[in-house]
């Protein structure tokens, strides 16, 4: 089996130097779960026939079955079919795979006494929950593997594992190491996708986890890409463009603004920004009125909705208007909206718009947490509601 040289490098440590703890951390598509999987399925061959217990940790069982199972499959060259107590056998032992994205997600592996395991994504595990699988794994040689992608340079991934690198025992043994990997690496992946995807990754945070696999906190403007002499357009030369669907997203708001965007989408499949509504201290009354004159212009259009308050979802949906929760991931939505901005693919009718010009440049990172300040985020977080949820469902309809 051909491997890339820095997979080389980390399966050759695996062997030789047999860390008990081993993490390979950094950008996505770079190689990392791959070489993990068979430095996973190489540690339970060598406890072949023993009936021992294995753990593969992820987020969900979905993810568990896409990041980790599929590709153990074609290793393996056979179906592994989960038992009743999600586990399936592998070379005459039984590997259980538990979600634990959640607070008590570490109770799953109580009991236990494993002899290893593989944890993917470990930046979407709960801590305690990556503490507990670690904790069971005390067979005589156990050997857990830790795989993720980069995030805030203060997760506990990082302080608690990467950071102690090279830490060793009092015996000798070399206790932990870490590999970095960044897209790079991965020398096998056609370089016009690599081309592609570095033009087309966000400035900024996104670009530097991303691509260069770089643990760094997010800081300042949120949507570096976006350029005023580019990006913004007049209604005059909106008139021109031949729009092929319509669609919305609306942001609750009371204090805070609330807000609804429409987004027009040509044939193409450029985004624009074609009305703003944005105002203050407004019942849903004023909003259902809103969202019926916008039906009136633009037909019977999606309005993807601030899940948060569900009972305004409801009475969207008894005025006959097409509503639906938008996706709310908030990191993967700003990275949709900024790599259409780094793409030059959603445009701003500018004298159709107010507040976007005040949230554009004033919507930042909160350094401490990651996340967007909450604070000048209303316009934003409807135009995200938008559209991600649109093009996330272009995507799982198979149109993109």
């Amino acid at each position: 089996m051909e491997l890339t040289k820095k997979q080389n490098e980390l399966y050759r440590c695996f062997l030789v130097e047999k860390p008990k703890i081993l993490v390979a951390a950094g950008a996505k598509r770079a190689g990392k779960t791959h070489i993990f999987i068979l430095s996973f399925l190489t540690h339970i061959a060598q406890f072949e026939g023993q009936g021992l217990s294995f753990i593969i940790g992820g987020a969900t069982q979905a993810s568990i079955k896409r990041n980790v199972l599929d590709e153990m499959e074609l290793l393996l060259g056979k179906e592994l079919k989960l038992s009743k107590s999600n586990a399936i056998e592998v070379f005459g032992n039984k590997v259980y795979c538990f979600d634990g994205a959640n607070a008590d997600s570490w109770k799953k592996a109580r009991g236990f006494t494993a002899a290893g395991a593989l944890l993917n994504e470990g930046t979407a595990l709960h801590d305690s929950f990556v503490k507990e699988v670690i904790s069971r794994c005390s067979y005589n040689g156990s050997r857990i593997l830790i795989d993720t992608n980069p995030e805030n340079p203060v997760h506990r991934v990082k302080t608690d594992y990467i950071d102690k690198d090279g830490q060793r025992l009092a015996n000798g043994r070399l206790n932990i190491k870490a590999f970095h990997f960044s897209l790079f690496d991965n020398t096998f992946l056609d370089p016009e996708y690599v081309e592609s995807i570095v033009a087309s990754t966000p400035s900024g945070m996104f670009m530097d986890r991303d691509i260069h696999g770089l643990w760094v906190s997010a800081e300042g403007v949120i949507y570096k890409d976006f350029n005023q002499s580019i990006h913004f357009i007049t209604s005059v030369e909106a008139e021109t463009v031949n729009f092929t669907k319509y669609y919305a997203g609306v942001d609750w708001g009371y204090e805070h603004h609330g807000s609804i965007v429409v987004i027009g989408e040509d044939d193409k499949e450029n985004a624009y920004l074609l009305e703003e509504h944005a105002k203050q201290h407004e019942e849903i009354d004023y909003w259902v009125d809103v969202a019926k004159r916008i039906k009136e212009r633009y037909g019977n259009i999606f309005f993807y909705c601030d899940s948060a308050r569900p009972e305004h979802v409801k009475r969207f949906k008894r005025e006959r208007l097409k509503a639906v929760n938008g996706r709310k991931e908030i990191v993967a939505g700003i990275e949709e909206v900024g790599r259409s901005f780094k793409r030059n693919e959603l445009f701003i009718v500018e004298d159709n718009v107010s507040r976007f010009k005040e949230e554009i440049y004033m919507y930042v990172w909160n350094e401490t947490t990651g996340l967007p300040v909450k604070q000048w985020d209303d316009v934003m977080d409807a135009l995200r509601y938008a559209i991600y949820t649109h093009n996330y469902r272009k995507i799982i309809s198979g149109r993109r």
